[in-house]
């Protein structure tokens, strides 16, 4: 017979957390906007938060409390950081404003990034649903500080997460503007010199996304293109007799990136 009582002799994975700041919210005010729009990135982001519950309602008997649940609450909470109004197309602040003087259902979805996965430009990340309303618009104006709302979102109804299947809903990368799955990570592109600046009293920034930038392989020195375009060469090579050395792929001083 087996001996229960020794301890399992094997190796136990190390623990690693879901990443919070990993979880992001983007919204579209679909009674306002074209069906064409995609959903925006709600502003640079501070802790966020979610309540999900359900009232109990107790009924007591002479030998115990029969118990029994009521229907479903939740709230979304975000506190929201408001960029530079002149650094955007379109002002967060005053879309909003609008929804909420005029009490429009927004679009809201919590996309968890720690689920991204695929190849780009087809990756698909986790998120979750919901048509909620922005009940109120705090303005917290600190001194020496940037403008920031603690905004909580009333979810009407029952915000969509899981199928009939109890399987997550996805967002396709086609759902999101061009690079926003890669820009959430950066505040800035890396950049030459040649990139920024001013020009006829404007501040120009003509950065590119880091799929595109030539970078030395910190391992073998070569000079590679960026991750993705390197993905995109080993592939196309991958039935040729000649192969190269690095994690991505080589180019010469006078090769030009291509997107």
């Amino acid at each position: 017979m087996a001996d229960d009582t020794k301890p399992e002799n094997k190796f136990k994975k190390a623990f690693k957390g879901r990443d919070a700041d990993k979880i992001i919210y983007l919204y579209k005010r679909f009674m306002h906007e074209p069906v064409a729009n995609k959903a925006h990135i709600l502003g640079q982001q501070g802790a966020t938060s979610g309540t999900n519950t359900r009232a109990v309602q107790s009924t007591a008997t002479k030998r115990g409390t029969a118990k029994g649940v009521g229907a479903i609450n939740q709230q979304r909470t975000v506190d929201v950081i408001f960029d530079d109004p002149a650094n955007n197309g379109k002002d967060l602040y005053w879309d909003l404003y609008a929804a909420w003087e005029k009490g429009e259902l927004i679009g809201l979805w919590r996309v968890d990034l720690n689920t991204l996965h695929g190849t780009k430009p087809n990756r698909k990340v986790q998120a979750q649903f919901s048509q909620s309303y922005v009940p109120n618009l705090p303005n917290t104006e600190a001194l020496g500080g940037i403008v920031t709302s603690n905004l909580q979102f009333e979810v009407n109804g029952v915000e969509r997460a899981i199928n009939s299947d109890e399987n997550a809903f996805e967002l396709d990368e086609s759902d999101f503007e061009d690079g926003v799955l890669d820009d959430l990570d950066k505040y800035y592109n890396w950049a030459h010199p040649s990139d920024i600046g001013t020009e006829n009293g404007k501040t120009v920034d003509n950065t590119v996304d880091d799929e595109t930038i030539t970078v030395q392989d910190t391992t073998t020195g070569e000079d590679v293109m960026g991750p993705g375009a390197s993905k995109l060469v080993n592939t196309s090579n991958s039935g040729s007799s000649n192969t190269s050395s690095g994690t991505g792929s080589s180019v010469s001083s006078d090769t030009k990136p291509t997107v």
